[in-house]
């Protein structure tokens, strides 16, 4: 399928000018600064009785504290949402043939995480005894002067009995920023990690994943994913579909889906809207979609769309954290 496809889907991508994205991070970084100064100038109105400057300045003091909050916390606090895969799918019969996968999407290394953060989520995944690691895209932050072998080395000790796989993000084909997809595909396969490009491997008798490749870039065709794997199916199968941008799942047909009951769907690319402002959760999240956050139910199958482990513009999380997803099937 060529690259010209992509511009049918019309991306959105929410990504600013480098320079712009570094002074919106500015502007979180100084809100430390605000809520001591806030708390400074509380005491001094307290002292001389102006009350009503006080109310301003601890106002200034609370909004400050989250800011510093979503800025310098939320952000590291990488947790781990379990499921039981029952929950998700139609499982095998045999319990003793459960196989325990780990998704997890969204690294961003470059100019905010780097090695030490990807460091962390591997030994968080490791922890789970994974039998089979998912990776859902977008490696790639902005990475202008760092080296991509120290920033991913990491992976390398990702393990996993049946492999570890991966798809693409907007970000890694360069949608917006630097393409940096020939360089991770010479480099990702040395450390074990296999991309799939619109392709699908049996990994156990029971079980197979379909990669999509990025929608922005050159569209999304499950049927044309999936094809090997249905052709040579014997018996039920439980379908992993790895994706990245949960906008695909507007051009997954029913009819394709062999057996939407043993299917799901894991995305990422939203980061559960990484900064969720009240009444407005959505906003700015870079899909056309309603399915920017969690678990969905769908024709097709079960979709679960991750938060991610790493952020775009600013490592600045409100309302969401970093997660890795653990299930049974």
């Amino acid at each position: 399928m060529s690259k010209s496809k992509a511009h049918a889907h019309a991306p959105i991508a929410h990504s600013y000018h480098p320079a712009l994205e570094e002074v919106i991070d500015v502007i979180f970084r100084s809100t430390a600064l605000f809520a001591v100064g806030g708390v400074s100038a509380a005491i001094g109105a307290f002292f001389y009785a102006r009350f009503d400057f006080m109310a301003v300045a601890l106002g200034v003091a609370v909004l400050g504290a989250l800011g510093a909050y979503a800025r310098f916390v939320v952000p590291y606090r990488l947790h781990v949402t379990h499921f039981d895969g029952a929950s998700l799918v139609t499982a095998s019969g045999d319990a003793t043939a459960r196989l325990r996968v780990v998704f997890f999407s969204d690294l961003h290394l470059g100019a905010f995480k780097r090695a030490e953060w990807a460091r962390r989520v591997v030994d968080l995944v490791n922890a789970q005894q994974p039998d089979l690691v998912l990776i859902g895209g977008d490696f790639a932050g902005r990475m202008e002067g760092h080296r991509s072998t120290e920033l991913f080395a990491p992976l390398r000790d990702l393990r996993a009995p049946l492999g570890v796989f991966a798809v693409f993000g907007n970000h890694d084909y360069g949608l917006p920023g630097p393409d940096y997809s020939p360089d991770l595909l010479a480099l990702l396969p040395q450390l074990g990690v296999r991309v799939l490009r619109d392709e699908c491997v049996r990994v156990a008798a029971h079980v197979e994943i379909v990669g999509l490749d990025e929608l922005w870039l050159v569209g999304c065709d499950y049927a044309r994913a999936s094809a090997a794997c249905t052709a040579a199916a014997a018996a039920p199968m439980i379908t992993l579909v790895l994706g990245h941008n949960p906008d695909a799942m507007a051009y997954v047909r029913v009819t394709e889906v062999r057996d939407p009951a043993r299917t799901v769907f894991l995305f990422g690319h939203t980061h559960h809207g990484q900064i969720r402002v009240p009444l407005m959760p959505g906003a700015a999240v870079p899909i056309r979609g309603h399915l920017y956050r969690g678990l969905f139910r769908l024709a097709q199958g079960t979709v679960y769309v991750s938060s991610g482990t790493g952020e775009n513009t600013s490592p600045t999380r409100l309302g969401t954290t970093p997660e890795i997803v653990v299930f049974d099937v």
